[in-house]
């Protein structure tokens, strides 16, 4: 039996707790046209990085919900199928941005690049969210520059929330 749990996939190995721990929030008037305009091609400031993928959606969730459908049980000795669902399938954006960011600073470049929503990581790593994602993208921190290899880490509880505002790091524009 040992053998069967060799083959499964190992999850990815995080090192620091803090890349494990994450906020989430939808963003206020997303402007998805521009979103998509600045993921479509690579930034060559190289100041984030995006990632597309497919994500297969139920079609019964675009569907309008005009009447209550009522359904009528009967018992009889033939097996029942349920049918096949529909499905559609969109690609899911998301921005990783390089360097480390404070929370508010996340919020702010995510809104100024017209997501619809964003993941903060408490080790400092942004990811910004489109509108065609499902559970505010990619529960993974993949920030290039974030954290810095071999830094020290704050606790938790010594983690920068964004209450003081650094004139050393720049927002997105």
């Amino acid at each position: 039996m040992f053998y069967l749990l060799e083959m499964c996939p190992k999850p990815n190995v995080t090192t620091n707790a803090l890349s494990k721990k994450s906020h989430v929030e939808d963003l206020p008037e997303p402007i998805m046209t521009l979103f998509y305009a600045l993921v479509s091609e690579p930034d060559l400031q190289q100041r984030w990085e995006s990632l597309t993928f497919p994500i297969d959606f139920d079609i019964e969730v675009f569907k309008p919900d005009f009447q209550k459908e009522i359904k009528l049980l009967q018992k009889n000795s033939a097996q029942e199928v349920a049918p096949m669902k529909d499905v559609i399938t969109l690609n899911c954006s998301v921005v990783y941005m390089s360097k480390c960011l404070s929370w508010n600073k996340c919020k702010a470049s995510c809104m100024s690049m017209g997501a619809k929503s964003y993941r903060w990581f408490h080790d400092g790593c942004c990811e910004c969210v489109g509108d065609r994602c499902m559970n505010y993208g990619i529960n993974e921190s993949r920030c290039k520059l974030c954290p810095l290899k071999g830094a020290v880490l704050p606790t938790i509880s010594e983690a920068d929330y964004g209450d003081d505002e650094d004139e050393d790091e720049e927002m997105i524009q």
